[in-house]
């Protein structure tokens, strides 16, 4: 992932879910590809909720520039 290897974090918006239709709109980052369902993503919101969802459930927003994962 280019993401992993480039060591950046992606600004995202979740978008579309029916089970959570609470956090439509939730904003957050990527942080990777769940290992056993590789259809889904896990993500922190920015209110450090950690969650998984499908690709078409998140929207890439631009919040500036791409940031570096803190080590």
């Amino acid at each position: 992932m280019i993401f992993h290897s480039l060591q950046l974090e992606f600004d995202v918006r979740l978008t579309g879910l029916c089970g959570a239709a609470h956090l439509n709109g939730s904003q957050g980052v990527i942080c990777g590809q769940d290992p056993v369902n590789h259809e889904r993503w896990k993500a922190r919101l920015d209110d450090s909720t950690h969650v998984d969802v499908k690709a078409a459930n998140l929207a890439h927003i631009c919040r500036g520039e791409y940031k570096h994962i803190s080590p």
